[in-house]
């Protein structure tokens, strides 16, 4: 699928130790995965069959849409928490013909979308050492 080498570059972009990537297909299944970079590599879960699954679950998912959050975990301390700052990205993921299109969220929109139940639209508790990228 075309589009999909360079989603999972951004994606490796910004994965400099430790990362959680958490996908959401179109009818709400969810499928979450670890990235661990090793000098120039990054790695996909703990098994090796793990990254061509999770190339399977987007390719299959992005009918018509699908979403994506990047936490990647910096080695940045936060004072307060002593907790490592989390980056967040959000993405969202349609296929178009035999090509994976991503549009990466603002940062106010990630925001607005992390920290608003859907439900009833009232804000949430805010998670401490987060960053909105």
């Amino acid at each position: 699928m075309l589009g999909l080498e360079q989603f999972f570059q951004e994606l490796e972009s910004h994965c400099l130790g430790k990362a959680i990537a958490t996908f959401l297909n179109s009818e709400g299944e969810c499928f979450v995965v670890d990235l661990t970079r090793e000098a120039d590599e990054v790695k996909y879960g703990y098994d090796p069959h793990i990254k061509g699954l999770f190339i399977r679950k987007i390719s299959q998912g992005c009918h018509p849409y699908g979403s994506l959050i990047l936490r990647s975990f910096t080695a940045e301390i936060d004072r307060l928490t002593r907790l490592p700052y989390k980056e967040l990205r959000g993405y969202i993921l349609k296929s178009v013909d035999d090509r994976l299109e991503f549009e990466k969220l603002s940062p106010e929109m990630l925001f607005a979308c992390q920290n608003t139940d859907a439900e009833t639209g009232e804000p949430l508790p805010l998670e401490q050492s987060v960053r909105y990228c």
